[in-house]
């Protein structure tokens, strides 16, 4: 029998107003059961014998496509779909085509669905990605009002959080209530828990990707909302049509009227924040595109007394990408990064500034090869350079008693480069291998003190002290970063997933806070704080049912964690010199179980989830002294074993959406007193083992009711009025619990953040 002819049908996909590649659409020939799924830059291959052909297009959160094609020669064509304003979608979904959970090798992601987010309920009626993440199995945050977020049992720090590449190294305003970006600016909100890209690294515990939107291509428009706390406004469009868009957009805050509005001696507390996005995308031809990123936040905080703080970001990504042929593509990101925060001292007796700042700037290229539709491989290298100033206090004049104290900066360099190649061995059977190696030279001019070996370190048994020169080289550190994942599908509905990842973090935050405070500074690993290393394994089972309307996924895990950046009992670690002598390297694990049920479709919408895991770590030194909890493991500050969190949006008709939220988690660890001496005649009170008690478990109920104005799925003036209600039922869930103490009684205080039901009314509009 002779050969049948076999033609190419390539091409890409991208959104019918931004121009933008859509990734993983979903592509059937009709009456041949072949098909295939585009790849991250919407490119498509099939291999399609002579005839004529319709082929369907789709993807979630677009109208379906079909398009008849003619196959007589190797054929290339460009698809543009169209956005579907659905009135009501799912809450959240683990990938963008409908079984992409089962289909694809990756697991431990999440994907947030930012059509619903404004029809949350949150605190203040602003909306905000970071509290719908921590609605996610295995994520959650140190406490109500808490900065960043907490993954699988880790630190804030150890999140690599990236903005068009840049990355954040403060995510909150107003001291964690809010999250520093807005979504309004922002296309794709990506959360991998495990199974990190070997193309990132940097960070231990996961990897968060933000993508802002380019700008309309098509026509100006502007959207926008005002809330009890903030205003924001957004405007986009193009500058040449089909070829140059813009979008620029910002938000302002007014919190001091509910500050105030707070009982206690809040009348003198001020507190502002604002934060911009910018964007620019020039499409030079069909298969080059360049865009420059542009980010700014700045918060300020005052207390009654004499205090006050302040702290900002700024942020800038170019990036180019090429298409170089239909199976090669390329780009290159050059990327600026900075935050500072300053603190003020008001009394003209003590008055002083202090501030800490932090730059990152990085250069990185990336290569993508995709020889067939079902094999992809991809390279790419990066240089980081990093400037710290640990902190800098200064007398605001000469009236001030405060002395200056001046900390050597410090400086690093951090390169890595990886290769990693995904290929589906059968229609049942994937598998994505990668590799990273990254190095980190921390770098003079500085000075590193010898010290004694026999004995804890301390500025008593400093025994010798080296200078480096500006660029020389003080301690390099480096190695492997293996990155493996494996799915086997059991059948179309069923997968089996497992993953492994080692990360290695050269940047580490320095807080003995529970939460994230102004003052906490960054440092880099140098000859006395190493770089900390962590290996986690994670598998997964995969379950879809009903025509991909029910995903249930049940996964584990387990983490490994060395060299992590602890400190000693009664530790200075804000303006201290030497503060190794005041750190110790500690050693942890986590592990746990995550389930997950979301329902995508329907009037009823929604996800349960459920988490039980466990977050320990133990100190590390060979000096009785310095131990703590005798050596032995004991619960990391992030330890909450319980974790149950139901969400639920229900189309009520005629534009009406009704929301809940209910959050249940075991209360954080804490150390209490156990004792109480007498010293010199004065009541001491005795705490022996650090985080050996809990503070009270946390559950809290909200609802919203969202009216949308459309009447027609495709309307493009609208308006979202959405009154909600955070804790409903008025808990007074404690964040801390303090004690104070006199001659003869040790009290117990329990501090809430929010201890009442918060009602608020927030209006949406676009234009």
């Amino acid at each position: 029998m002779p050969a049948i002819a076999q033609f190419k049908l390539s091409g890409v996909i991208t959104d019918a107003l931004t121009r933008k590649p859509i990734e993983a659409v979903n592509i059937l020939v009709k009456n041949t059961g072949k098909g295939t799924v585009a790849d991250d830059n919407g490119n498509f291959t099939l291999f399609l014998a002579t005839g004529n052909y319709q082929i369907t297009f789709s993807s979630v959160g677009y109208q379906p496509q079909t398009r008849n094609v003619a196959i007589r020669q190797n054929t290339r064509i460009t698809i543009s779909l169209v956005q579907e304003n659905k009135q009501m979608d799912a809450l959240t979904i683990t990938d963008k085509a409908p079984d992409q959970n089962i289909k694809s090798v990756q697991m431990s992601r999440v994907q947030l669905d930012l059509i619903n987010i404004r029809k949350i309920p949150v605190v203040m009626g602003e909306s905000d990605i970071i509290k719908v993440l921590t609605l996610q199995p295995g994520v959650s945050t140190v406490g109500e009002g808490a900065g960043g977020f907490n993954v699988r049992g880790g630190r804030v720090d150890q999140n690599l959080v990236l903005l068009d590449g840049a990355p954040l190294f403060n995510t909150s305003h107003l001291l964690g209530f809010f999250a520093s970006v807005s979504p309004d600016a922002i296309q794709d909100v990506s959360l991998y828990k495990g199974g990190i890209p070997a193309q990132f690294g940097g960070r231990l515990s996961s990897l968060l990707t933000l993508k802002m939107r380019p700008g309309n291509y098509e026509k100006l428009k502007f959207s926008g909302g005002i809330s009890p706390i903030s205003s924001r406004l957004l405007l986009e469009g193009p500058l040449l049509k089909n070829k140059l868009t813009f979008l620029v957009g910002g938000r302002v805050a007014y919190p001091n009227w509910i500050i105030r509005a707070f009982p206690g001696d809040t009348k003198k507390n001020k507190a502002f924040f604002h934060d911009l996005n910018g964007k620019i995308q020039y499409k030079l031809n069909e298969k080059n595109f360049t865009s420059l990123t542009l980010y700014r936040s700045y918060d300020s905080f005052k207390f009654p007394e004499d205090t006050a703080y302040s702290w900002q970001s700024n942020a800038a990504s170019w990036q180019w990408n090429s298409l170089v042929s239909d199976k090669v593509s390329f780009s290159v990101n050059a990327i600026h990064s900075e935050y500072g925060f300053g603190t003020e001292g008001l009394n003209p007796a003590y008055g002083f500034k202090l501030n800490s700042t932090i730059q990152h700037q990085e250069i990185k290229a990336n290569v993508s090869y995709t020889p067939t539709p079902r094999h992809k491989i991809e390279a790419g290298a990066s240089t980081i350079r990093y400037r710290i100033n640990p902190g800098e206090l200064k007398p605001t004049d000469s009236e001030s008693n405060i002395n200056s104290v001046v900390l050597e900066k410090e400086h690093g360099v951090e390169q890595a480069a990886y290769v990693s190649d995904e290929w589906y061995l059968g229609p049942k059977v994937s598998l994505q291998i990668g590799l990273r190696y990254s190095r980190f030279n921390n770098t003079g001019a500085g000075r590193v003190f010898r010290y004694q070996t026999d004995v804890p370190r301390s500025t008593e048994t400093v025994t010798d002290t080296l200078l480096y020169n500006q660029g020389q080289t003080i301690k390099t550190y480096g190695g492997w970063e293996p990155r493996v994942a494996l799915r086997v599908e059991i059948d179309n509905k069923t997968a089996v997933k497992l993953n492994y990842n080692r990360t290695r973090q050269y940047l580490h935050l320095i807080s003995n806070t529970t939460a994230i405070s102004p003052v906490d500074f960054w440092k880099v690993s140098d000859a006395f704080v190493p770089p900390q290393i962590a290996d986690q394994v994670g598998v997964g089972i995969f379950r879809n049912f009903q025509n991909n309307n029910w995903e249930t996924s049940v996964e584990a895990f387990y983490k490994n964690m060395q060299s992590l950046v602890e400190y000693k009992n009664g530790a200075r670690l804000l303006l201290n010199p030497s503060i190794e002598t005041d750190l110790l390297p500690g050693k942890g694990k986590a592990y746990g179980v995550e389930l997950s049920v979301h329902k995508n479709s329907g009037r009823l919408t929604g996800q349960a989830s459920y988490t039980f895991s466990r977050s320990l770590v133990a100190l590390q030194s060979p000096f009785a002294i310095e131990q703590v909890n005798q050596g032995d493991y004991f619960p990391s500050t992030f330890d909450r074993p319980h974790n149950l969190a139901l969400s639920s949006l229900y189309d009520l008709g005629k534009g009406w959406t009704f929301a809940t939220n209910f959050i249940y988690i075991t209360g954080r660890p804490a150390t209490y007193p156990d004792g109480k001496y007498i010293l010199n005649e004065v009541p001491v009170v005795n705490y022996s083992r650090r985080n050996a008690d809990r503070i009270p478990d946390y559950h809290r109920l909200d609802v919203s009711f969202t009216k949308d104005t459309r009447k027609t799925k495709d309307q493009e003036r609208y308006q979202l009025w959405i009154v909600s209600f955070y804790n409903l039922y008025a808990r007074k869930n404690p964040y801390s619990i303090y004690f104070t103490n006199d001659s003869s009684w040790t009290r117990s205080y329990r501090l809430a953040v929010f201890g009442t039901i918060i009602p608020s009314l927030t209006w949406n509009f676009n234009f």
